[in-house]
């Protein structure tokens, strides 16, 4: 399953690609972006129908905890630079440093916490059309079951 959602990563990618015209090449930034996360692409996946890709450039400041939170779809994250502990409900908490990559499950609680130099990761998500990229959670509050 893993192998497919992968696959069909790279061919929505490539067709996201396809699709613009003009030199295929992405605007290079050297200023690390602001807190947060900073969407750098959204777009529906052609091999999927109704789902879509989105990939953001995650910016957590040192020893800073992200509001508890899920998103509704799969997360698969890469970290890039510093470290952070990824903090999910029901499970140890997972230390995470720049090279290591680490998949979210759909519906998982977590609050990311940045270490002491903070934390930057690229992240894909994958979700059905139109849903939000991640939706807040109050203290006890629990994801919805799924919808079929």
């Amino acid at each position: 399953m893993k192998r497919i959602l992968a696959t069909a990563i790279l061919l929505a990618l490539s067709g996201h690609a396809q699709a613009h015209d003009g030199p295929q090449h992405s605007e290079h930034h050297a200023a690390t972006p602001p807190p947060g996360s900073n969407e750098k692409l959204r777009s529906p996946i052609a091999s999927a129908d109704g789902l879509e890709v989105l990939i953001s450039d995650v910016v957590i400041p040192p020893n800073a905890t992200v509001p508890r939170h899920y998103h509704p779809g799969e997360e698969f994250l890469y970290v890039i630079s510093g470290s952070a502990v990824h903090v999910q409900d029901g499970q140890e908490d997972i230390e995470l440093v720049a090279g290591d990559s680490y998949v979210i499950p759909p519906r998982a609680a977590h609050s990311p916490r940045g270490g002491p130099d903070g934390a930057r990761a690229i992240v894909f998500r994958v979700h059905r059309d139109g849903m939000p990229e991640r939706i807040l959670l109050e203290d006890g509050e629990t994801p919805p079951p799924e919808e079929d």
